[in-house]
């Protein structure tokens, strides 16, 4: 009996705790239209709640300061009114608006804990603070569409926080790396079964469950799955086309703010070219500039044009004079074969007229030699002759 209140005195508290926990996630979550929008409470352990004063001497200018309890971000999972893309802080990311620019993402923060989220009436949060966030996301791939083994599409995502900053103080970013820190995770369905071969960014979807939870942990690392800093991302160079996380789309799911602009990944060829050229059509309209990409492409590329053209002409010329000479000799070789099979066949007739000759006479001495003597003639004896 007492071994067995020991051990519920040691077990309650971490039930207690995974209850709290439970508890908690399933308040952070509150439906403004069933299947179709939900507002999302994320506690930032690591991150104060920042309080706006506002300064009476400077106009409607606020100062922030940081409080002594943790602030949590509200993030907006929406479905457009055609149930095809999926709307975050009003920023589509199922699927992407570009597919090599992941959306940029800001989310209001608040001081209330998920309780009192819970029990909030009002959910416009306007008047609180405004930060940048950097992410991790995880998508599926919307390029490509149904087949003919699976024409459903339920689509998973899961979001999660890895850095804070706010715009108003340059410089100023958190990093959320607590294991602590709870990540998103958003379920969405299909209305209905689909054709194959049918796009999956064409089929309206529905949101069937969101779910908040604590970071997966990873055993190697001692840290979690999906948590990294930006300088422990593999370096990107010019010589990648896109500098991608992944191989498939959509290509990145590490989002770090300073890494992406309106032109793709920053140190990529993608990103230098699409740089330029933007740049190009900002200068000189877009008009102008394909012309004068067409002059400068002329230009550069006339030269390369005609010396492959003059190194292409150069070898046909040599294929053509070998065969031309390949031809005389064998020409050549078929003339002298001619008189040599003439005076082969000259000379083997007259070889073949000598052998038959021989050939005769061979018979006739070797037909007699072969034969033997014939025996001596020996006379039989009667028997009368015998007997007197």
């Amino acid at each position: 009996m007492a071994i067995f209140i020991r051990f519920l005195l040691l077990t309650l508290p971490l039930v207690a705790d995974v209850y709290a926990n439970e508890e908690s996630t399933s308040e952070a979550v509150k439906w403004l239209e069933a299947e179709r929008s939900v507002l999302v409470h994320l506690a930032t352990p690591d991150l104060y709640f920042l309080m706006l004063i506002r300064n009476v001497g400077e106009g409607n200018e606020r100062d922030q300061i940081a409080t002594q309890y943790p602030g949590a971000f509200i993030f907006n999972f929406t479905l457009t009114p055609d149930n095809r893309t999926l709307l975050l802080n009003d920023e589509p990311i199922l699927p992407r608006a570009h597919p090599h620019i992941p959306a940029p993402l800001r989310a209001h923060q608040t001081g209330e804990s998920a309780t009192e989220f819970a029990h909030r009436i009002r959910t416009n949060f306007s008047g609180f603070p405004v930060m940048d966030l950097d992410y991790y996301i995880e998508t599926p791939d919307t390029t490509t569409g149904t087949s003919i083994y699976n024409m459903k599409y339920n689509p998973r995502i899961r979001l999660d926080i890895l850095r804070a900053s706010i715009p108003s103080l340059p410089g100023y970013s958190t990093p959320l790396s607590s294991n602590t820190q709870n990540q998103i995770w958003v379920w969405l369905e299909d209305l209905s079964a689909h054709l194959p071969n049918t796009l999956y960014s064409s089929i309206p979807l529905r949101i069937g469950r969101v779910k908040v939870s604590r970071r997966w942990l990873d055993a190697d690392s001692q840290g979690t799955t999906t948590y990294k800093t930006l300088k422990s991302l593999k370096t990107c160079y010019i010589w990648s086309w896109l500098c991608a996380d992944i191989d498939n789309y959509p290509y990145y799911e590490y989002i770090y703010r300073q890494n992406f602009d309106q032109y793709g990944k920053k140190g990529s060829m993608r990103h230098f070219l699409t740089t330029r050229w933007g740049n190009l059509v900002g200068l000189m309209g877009f008009g102008q500039a394909i012309a004068w990409l067409v002059v400068c492409g002329s230009m550069v590329l006339s030269p390369v044009a005609y010396a492959m053209f003059r190194g292409v002409k150069n070898v046909v010329e040599v294929y053509r004079k070998r065969a031309q000479e390949v031809d005389e000799w064998l020409e050549e070789e078929e003339v002298e074969g001619l008189l040599n099979d003439d005076r082969y066949i000259e000379d083997f007739e007259e070889l073949e007229k000598e052998e038959v000759a021989e050939g005769k006479g061979g018979e006739k001495t070797s037909v007699e030699e072969s034969l033997p003597p014939p025996p001596p003639y020996i006379p039989m004896k009667t028997e009368k002759s015998s007997t007197s």
